[in-house]
């Protein structure tokens, strides 16, 4: 009977890599993948919902379905008002701003358009900065699934790893964007029945939705308007709302991926409409996963696991609670970690398939000067992917060794997120910013994230620095347990209700990690400007490099005008031809 039940619970995750096999083969060997148009952007061909599916899917990773809940049942529901207030300021100005610029210009690499505003100097940077992000970045999307998955069925952490990634590489290199989209879409299925299944489950053992909401209630949980402005605590109305607005519009703004698949729809109007579709489900997913958050305190507010030692970190606390709440229901356990793996998995084939594609287009085309046909060029973007995930696979043993992967994974994306949404935002948005502002803004706002990041994270690691999470209790743990003191700031003062730290540590460490894509941003557009205005150069900028509502205000005369084949520039639907002139249109 035993051996039965670990067969159902295997089953799920069986089907799912199966499943995206099959995907990968299909249209790797059956349908043409042997251009470069083919490959990153599926022909142009796509529809807006699997286009949409694959958006949230990749966006949504074992650190979301775990790093989530566990924040908020450590520390309340404030960060849940992103799902909200935040979604809505975000898209607004995607489509406002960045959408459609990138949409018209129709280009294969958004650092493309960096060459073109700029020069190449200042496109290579960029691509480089978020090469490295993304391939330090990938790791910890794919060990959370993985710890999660040996947590249920005892398998060796480093064999799961290896046998996920090898899957995602090959689906991922051998299909391109359409097998992507489609695997992201069917994964992203596996992950919502289990976070749907889990719920249902949890709100039955706890009595009911009311005594969910009454146990958070009375243990301090349920918080959405914090409005204290102080920047050095860790969560607050202000830090959620505006932090992570710069966050969100670095990664679907101007990330490559997220703009690949708009470019790849066939007309601006489907692509606007996957964005506001893709914002919907982002809400959805994060009350989803709050939601969990809340019915673990529920289950664990008189005996917490960590200070109980039945699980020594945070990353454990959601499978250890799927595994307590679905013990008597066989296959459910396998369901939900198939699901924490599909979402490892969309994320990180779409992250390989966007970072090879960046690699070819910024590095092997532009810096290298090689001209090859399309049939090369895909072979080459393959074993870009190929070798990219491999690299990711070596570092997974570097993650494993650090703590705290919500924090973490936002920690890590405010080294590189400012810098790159700074200068996207300096050529769209500001005609006098010039390449020499350009650069000096990204090197600045990557020094002094990196300083600021590092400095944090080191230490957070010596424990000079440590955070005050909501109360939690062992009053209802059994007698005979022993306990771990999770909170011991012995020899450190308190700063504020939130921080405690050394007295020789400075004080700019200190500052809510949810701030880190602001600060970054502000600093690389305050210097790039400056910079622009101290050292004017020549410029002859091409309208269409410029966000709409710009255009209009600086080049009233050419927005009256028609452009070739006698369409308007205010037609979003059109597409235009634009010509590289090296360093100047």
């Amino acid at each position: 009977m035993e051996q039965l039940n670990w067969m159902v619970e295997y089953a799920a995750f069986v089907i799912m890599l199966g499943l995206s096999i099959v995907i990968g083969l299909y249209y790797g060997c059956f349908s043409k993948q042997n251009t470069v148009a083919d490959y990153l952007l599926g022909g142009k061909h796509m529809t807006v919902f699997p286009i949409t599916m694959s958006l949230i899917a990749s966006h949504i990773s074992g650190i979301t379905l775990l790093g989530v809940p566990s924040e908020i049942y450590s520390n309340g529901t404030q960060y849940l008002i992103v799902g909200v207030v935040n979604n809505v300021v975000v898209i607004a100005l995607v489509i406002w701003i960045y959408l459609p610029v990138f949409y018209d210009l129709q280009l294969t690499s958004v650092y493309e358009y960096l060459g073109l505003r700029f020069d190449t100097n200042v496109r290579g940077l960029s691509s480089l900065i978020f090469a490295i992000q993304l391939i330090l970045y990938i790791p910890i999307v794919i060990y959370i699934p993985a710890l999660a998955f040996n947590q249920v069925t005892g398998l060796d952490v480093h064999l799961i790893t290896v046998i996920i990634c090898v899957i995602c590489i090959f689906y991922t290199t051998i299909g391109g964007l359409k097998a992507v989209v489609w695997t992201d879409a069917i994964q992203s299925i596996f992950t919502a029945v289990s976070i749907v299944i889990v719920i249902i489950l949890g709100v039955i053992q706890a009595g009911g939705i009311g005594n969910v909401f009454r146990s958070n209630q009375e243990g301090d949980r349920i918080e959405f308007f914090k409005m204290d402005p102080n920047p050095f605590l860790r969560n607050t109305f202000w830090t959620v709302t505006v932090g992570t607005t710069f966050q969100w519009l670095a990664s679907l703004g101007i990330h490559p991926g997220a703009v690949q698949r708009f470019v790849a729809l066939p007309t601006y109007s489907k692509a606007r409409s996957a964005a506001i579709w893709f914002v919907f489900g982002m809400a959805v997913v994060k009350v989803l996963t709050g939601a969990i958050g809340m019915l673990i305190y529920t289950k664990y507010k008189d005996c917490d696991p960590l200070m109980a030692n039945y699980i020594d970190n945070e990353r454990k606390l959601v499978p250890y609670y799927v595994m307590d709440v679905a013990a008597k229901f066989p296959g459910l356990t396998g369901l939900f970690v198939s699901g924490i793996i599909s979402a490892g998995l969309s994320t990180m084939s779409a992250q390989i398939n966007t970072v090879s594609g960046t690699i070819y287009e910024d590095f092997i085309v532009k810096m290298m000067g090689i001209k090859v046909s399309d049939l090369t060029a895909s072979i080459i973007m393959k074993c870009t992917a190929l070798i990219c995930g491999f690299i990711c696979v070596i570092l997974v043993f570097v993650v494993e060794k650090m703590s705290g992967i919500f924090q973490l994974s936002i920690s890590l994306g405010g080294v590189t997120y400012g810098s790159l949404l700074s200068v996207f935002t300096l050529g769209i948005c500001f005609p006098w910013a010039n390449s020499r502002g350009a650069v000096c803004g990204m090197l600045s706002s990557l020094a002094v994230m990196a300083w600021i990041v590092a400095g944090a994270q080191f230490t957070i690691y010596n424990k000079e620095l440590k955070f005050v999470e909501k109360d939690l209790s062992i009053a209802g743990c059994p007698a005979n347990t022993t306990f771990t003191n999770h909170t011991d700031f012995s020899g450190l003062i308190r700063v504020n209700e939130e921080v405690y730290a050394s007295p020789n540590v400075s004080t700019i460490y200190m500052i809510s990690y949810m701030y880190y894509s602001a600060v970054g941003t502000l600093v690389g557009i305050a210097v790039g400007l400056a910079v622009s205005l101290l050292f004017p150069m020549e410029q002859n900028i091409d309208p269409r490099l410029l966000t709409p509502f710009i255009r209009n205000f600086v080049y009233p005369k050419y927005m009256a005008e028609k452009v070739p084949n006698g369409r308007t520039a205010n037609n979003k639907n059109d597409t235009y031809e634009l010509v590289s002139q090296d360093t100047k249109l």
